[in-house]
């Protein structure tokens, strides 16, 4: 889990809660991998994938309908025990912010620890979010890396956050091979009518051509 090694769980302290939200569109292998090595490092039971509903961030770009992310995210992590997809965000209404998940999450299950997943790319966007000093009390973010953006200490020190929770954010990354997967790229060659994309699951593929997805 960290450059250290991870912590085992403190006798008596129930295993934690994974979160991996995103807008899934579509979902393909890194998603997968990321929630494979997510479910071995860190000391939790399970691991929630959360489709975006109304994200923020992406309004207007080119978004599969809400209920076919989920069905793709259903199909991509069917074969991997310990992860449930979680479809609070699209039953939202109006925008969906992770700061309110989390607290979804942590009045769920009081006193179980949440190990919220993010990307190297977005750990800068991390202080723009909503009330980021709240999100990072509700629970430890684990970094994973995304090829061509370091999480180092230099990177981290920059984010205008307070030196405890910068420090906790550098302690806490995931190990595992970055890797530049798009799925902005993904959807651009699909619609260019490539259908052997290695990086789809192949029931995914199958979705995405028998819904006409990405015209």
């Amino acid at each position: 889990m960290t450059r250290a090694g991870a912590s085992p769980s403190s006798p008596g302290r129930p295993l934690g809660l994974g979160i991996l939200g995103g807008a899934f569109n579509p979902p393909h292998r890194t998603h997968v991998r990321l929630a494979a090595a997510a479910l071995q490092q860190l000391p939790i039971a399970e691991l929630r994938v959360i489709p975006a509903g109304d994200h923020p961030h992406k309004r207007g770009l080119d978004m599969a309908p809400a209920a076919d992310r989920l069905a793709m995210c259903r199909l991509a992590f069917a074969d991997l025990p310990g992860v449930v997809v979680d479809d609070r965000e699209l039953r939202r209404r109006g925008p969906s912010f992770t700061v309110d998940t989390l607290a979804e999450l942590a009045a769920e299950a009081p006193g179980r620890p949440l190990f919220f997943l993010i990307g190297s790319d977005n750990l800068p966007l991390l202080p723009t979010w909503r009330e980021p000093e709240r999100l990072l009390s509700l629970c430890t973010v684990v970094t994973y890396p995304r090829l061509g953006y370091p999480i180092d200490a230099a990177t981290i020190g920059a984010l205008p956050l307070p030196a405890a929770q910068r420090d906790r954010l550098l302690a806490n990354v995931l190990s595992l091979p970055a890797d530049a997967v798009a799925a902005s790229e993904l959807r651009r060659r699909w619609r260019a009518g490539e259908r052997d994309l290695d990086d789809l699951p192949p029931a995914v593929r199958s979705y995405l051509a028998a819904h006409d997805l990405y015209r």
